[in-house]
């Protein structure tokens, strides 16, 4: 067996017995001596992998989430990635809850905030493809949508809200149709006034 697949193998022995423990209990309480004795590998191994538990929280976040979200082969729209990172958030809602609290609401909005970046350029990517804005503009009203984007999921993971994956999306999707392309418009207008 190659070094990197068993490399990946014993990543994800950690990252499970990680995730299995966050079941239980708050991500500060967790010891690495825990981790290592569920999965099997000795604490050596652990530390040449990860500095540190966060450290594996972070590559469990960027496997799950970022991974395939970086990947837009893998959507062919803005809600298909929503919809994914919805149902992942709520398939994993006590491992992240865990996590929010853990780290805190600025931990869980910078990895958020990767991944609603992704969504959000690929949703004003497809309504505004037509539209002469400069980068720097386009930039704008992403950051603006990534913002809203992501406080939205925030909200909806911390409140434990009943609606599912696809309503909120539709929902979002109802209230952000043609915002994006009207502020893009009027950032041109600006642009050619000057």
């Amino acid at each position: 067996m190659s070094t990197s697949i068993t490399t990946e193998i014993t990543k994800q022995l950690m990252a499970d017995s990680l995730k299995k423990l966050m079941l239980e209990k708050p991500l500060n309480k967790i010891s690495i001596r825990e981790i290592v004795e569920d999965c099997g590998v000795n604490r050596q191994t652990f530390y040449y992998h990860f500095p540190d538990i966060y450290g594996l929280l972070e590559w469990i976040l960027e496997k799950e989430i970022l991974s395939i979200l970086e990947d837009n082969d893998n959507f062919l729209t803005w809600q298909e990635a929503g919809v994914y990172l919805l149902r992942y958030m709520e398939k994993n809602s006590t491992i992240l809850l865990c996590a929010l609290n853990s780290l805190g609401r600025n931990a869980i909005k910078r990895f958020l905030h990767f991944d609603v970046k992704n969504v959000a350029t690929r949703y004003i990517t497809q309504v505004a493809s037509d539209i002469d804005v400069s980068e720097e503009d386009f930039d704008h009203v992403v950051h603006y949508f990534t913002i809203c984007f992501a406080s939205l999921l925030e909200d909806w993971l911390s409140s434990g809200s009943d609606r599912s994956p696809e309503e909120v999306i539709d929902i979002l999707d109802t209230i952000v149709s043609g915002t994006a392309r009207a502020a893009l418009e009027r950032f041109a207008e600006k642009r050619k006034s000057r």
